[in-house]
This record gives structure tokens, sequence and C-alpha cells, in this order.
């Protein structure tokens, strides 16, 4: 057999009898450095091989590129999302707007849930001339300012509008899919904090940028759905132009069937316990979070007096208040993971600063308290954003061969809670209920054990510092 095929034949062995074994780490010892996930000792990591095989080196500029293509991508979807599709049901069904936007809303929801691990199967399973990324990177980037363009120039329904938000979720969440799987495919593992907390602040950065686009273009005609959507696309141009990939042969990849593309949706957590308990921990902290930003409307209007009138400047200040403490905290907690060589100690400590937000939250008396929670609760998620990418980068199943299969399921552990969070919230709040206010301690006091259970999950992690 030539050196080719003994590699290739070795690799089909280890893929068959699920063997993992790391540099620095005994079977049944304690872990002593960075883990290389997937990567036997001896043999090149997937960035090692990257480079060895494309010659495009992880630069500074690589890095810059990497992470306004993510920032447009998020351009793109959520300014839409949070903005224009409210606008296009409103001038659609203006009597029952609210109800027709969350029709839309949850079958747009429900597509990005499968979109994400499906394309990124489906990515990792490419054997196209043009590379494994590239084309549903540029593929999901097309279709989806397509189908935002469909929406605001020709659907006159809600069902228009539901095929069209359908169809951009199921587009970007491909692009986005790709996009991300460059992290553990590319960035070399001591470089991963720090791009890791420009990850982190991305879709803060999207949300105030398309949010700028709308004051510019204004609400009305189509410049509201063209500009945030052709700007996203020009963001995310010079990385397409300047990403180097090498195609990958057919035994180079896993084979692509129903099954493979079924099993996206679902990764053992008994035989990939670490990958399993990053998960968790970062579903318990999202479902605290969205605990927090789905009622913060309702407790300042129940708690502290406010009307749908009156409550909107006060939101503006929480909200941008949220963005500028996780834009501070994310960048120099990836930076400083990385100087150290450590992240759990990182994603623990913002799980537990999470908690103390919630506290602060349920018992606030005032605006300004309400304010400092929400502060509070900003530095935490930056700082859980800026090493939660680089850590389970670090434990996925196969970063070497399905790297957009395992972070497209880790995203659902971001995804998945925007729906229980809504669902489970009316249950706390009638815990110790008088009248018809809710017990809002109950809510964020619930969504303080769920950070502390996260911080305690994190922890039993073994395969990362």
């Amino acid at each position: 057999m030539s050196p080719s095929q003994v590699a290739v034949a070795e690799n089909l062995l280890l893929r068959r009898f699920n063997v993992r074994a790391y540099s620095d780490v005994e079977e049944g010892g304690r872990f002593q450095g960075v883990k290389t996930s997937g990567v036997r000792q001896g043999q090149e990591s997937a960035p090692e091989r990257n480079i060895r095989l494309t010659g495009q080196q992880i630069t500074g500029w690589f890095v810059a590129r990497y992470i306004a293509a993510i920032i447009g991508i998020w351009v793109a979807l959520i300014t839409p999302a949070s903005v224009t599709l409210a606008l296009r049901v409103g001038q659609i069904d203006p009597a029952h707007k609210g109800t027709s936007l969350a029709f839309v809303a949850s079958l747009g929801a429900l597509a990005a849930l499968f979109a994400n691990p499906i394309f990124g199967a489906l990515s990792d399973s490419s054997t196209s001339r043009f590379g494994q990324r590239r084309p549903f990177i540029i593929g999901g980037m097309i279709g989806g300012t397509l189908s935002i363009f469909f929406i605001g120039f020709f659907a006159t329904t809600v069902n228009m509008v539901t095929v069209g938000w359908v169809a951009a979720q199921l587009c970007f969440n491909a692009a986005i899919a790709a996009t991300i799987a460059v992290l553990p495919e590319r960035v070399p593992t001591e470089m991963r904090g720090k791009v890791s907390g420009w990850m982190g602040m991305t879709t803060q950065v999207g949300v105030v940028g398309g949010v700028f686009l709308i004051q510019l273009a204004g609400t009305e005609g189509y410049g509201p759905f063209v500009w945030p959507a052709v700007v996203g696309a020009l963001m995310v141009l010079p990385f397409l132009l300047t990403l180097r990939e090498k195609p990958r042969s057919k035994d180079e990849v896993v084979p692509l069937s129903l099954k493979s593309i079924a099993s996206s949706l679902w990764i053992n957590p008994v035989r990939h316990r670490d990958f399993a308990l990053a998960w968790l921990g970062r579903f318990l902290v999202w479902t605290s979070l969205y605990s927090l930003t789905t009622y913060k409307t309702y407790f300042l209007i129940d708690t502290l007096h406010y009307t749908t009138k009156t409550v909107a400047p006060v939101l503006t200040v929480a909200m941008f208040t949220l963005a500028l403490c996780i834009a501070a905290s994310s960048i120099p907690s990836g930076w400083l993971s990385d100087k150290v060589g450590r992240r759990k100690p990182f994603v623990v400590a913002a799980s537990l600063l999470f908690a103390v937000a919630m506290v602060i939250v349920a018992y606030a008396g005032s605006v300004s308290q309400f304010v400092v929670g929400v502060g509070v609760a900003g530095l935490a998620q930056g700082m859980y954003l800026g090493v939660d990418y680089a850590l389970v980068s670090e434990v996925l199943p196969d970063s070497s061969e399905q790297a957009a299969r395992g972070m497209g399921f880790f995203n659902l552990s971001s995804t998945i809670p925007q729906t229980i969070a809504p669902v489970l919230a009316p249950v706390l709040l009638k815990i110790g209920a008088t009248g018809t206010t809710g017990n809002y301690a109950a809510l964020f006091g619930a969504a303080a054990v769920f950070a502390v259970v996260a911080a305690c999950v994190t922890q039993q992690i073994r395969g990362v510092r």
C-alpha cells in the first residue's frame, strides 16, 4: 500500500472504532496541557493540515476578515428578524400583526433549528472542487439575500412572507454553519481564545449595525430590505475571496447518506462526554439569559410600573448597556484565556456572574438597579461568549472531519432555549404570585439556579483546562 492508502485505511479504522487519543492526556489520568481534539500523538491537527495543504497562515488579517464575515451574516439575518420582518407583516396584516408575526417567526426558528447541524453535515461531506466551506457560504448568502428581497419586493400575503423567511433562515444558517467550522479547522489552539473573544461580540455588532442601517435607509420602501442584506454580503466577500481550500476526496470525508444527515441532529452524550457537558452548560446559561431578555419589558411594566408608552427609553438604555458590557468583556476574556492556557475558569466564572446578575434584577426596586443587573449580565455574557467557542472547539467529537456538524449541533444549545424559556417562564411566574402580577423573583431566581448548575456542569469537563 502507498503511504496515502495507509493513512486512509488508518483513518477509517479510527473512525470505525471511535479511537480518540490526546497528545497531553493519559487514559484515566489528569489533563496536563491543551488538547487537540481527535488528534493522536504525532499526528497533525486540523489547523496544521490546512496550513500545510493550502499554505494559508492564520494571521491577524485572516482573523479580521473572518470576524467581518461573521458580522456580515448576522447583519443580513438579525436585521430582518428584529426589525424588517415585523414591518412587512404589519403592512400586510395590520389587524392581526402580532399573531401573524408569531406564526412567521416560529416557523423560521424551526427551520433554523434543523438547518444549522444538517447543512454542517452536508458541508463536512462536500468534495466540491471549490472547497468544503466556500460553496455553502456563497450559496447561503446568495440564497438568503434573494429570500429577503422576495419578502421586501414580492410578498403580498403572510404565507408568502413565511415562505421567504423560512428560506432565508435555511440559507443564512447554511452560511453560518460553514463559517463557524473555520474556527476548529483553521485556527491553532493557542489563538482560539482571542478569535473566540472577537466572535463573542459579533452578534451585538450585527444587531447595532443592522439598526443603524435601518435608521439610514428609513422604514419605508425597499431600503430596509435591501441595504442590510447587501452590506452583509459585502462584509463576507473579502473572506470568501481570500479563503484557500484544498478539495477533499471521497475517502477523506464521511460518506453522505440519509443516515449521516439525520445523525447530525444527535451526538452521543455518553461517548462524547466532554462535548455533552459543554453543550448542557451553554444550554442552561442561555435558558437563563432568555428568561431575562424575553421578560425584561414585562418586568419593567409589572414591577417598576412603566407603561407600553413609557418603557421604550428604559429598554434602549438597558440594551445599550448590555451590548457595551458584552463588547467590554468578550475580547479581553478570550485574550486572557489564551495567555493563561485555560478555558474552564472563564466559563465557570461567567456562569456564576450571570447568576449574580439574575439576583440583582430579581430584587431591583429601581431603574438604576435594573440597569446595573443588565450590565452585570452583559459582562457575564461577554466573558462566556469570549471563551466558550474556544472551549468547545477543543472537545469536538471529530474536528478533523466533521467540524461543521459538531459546531452546528453545539449551536442548538443556544437556539433551543429561545423556545423553552417562553414556555417555562409562565410556570415560574405563578410560583407564590399574588394577584395578576407574576412573581419575577421566582423567574429570575430560577434563572440564577440554572446558571449555577451550568457552572457545576462545566467544571466536570475533563478534556480541557
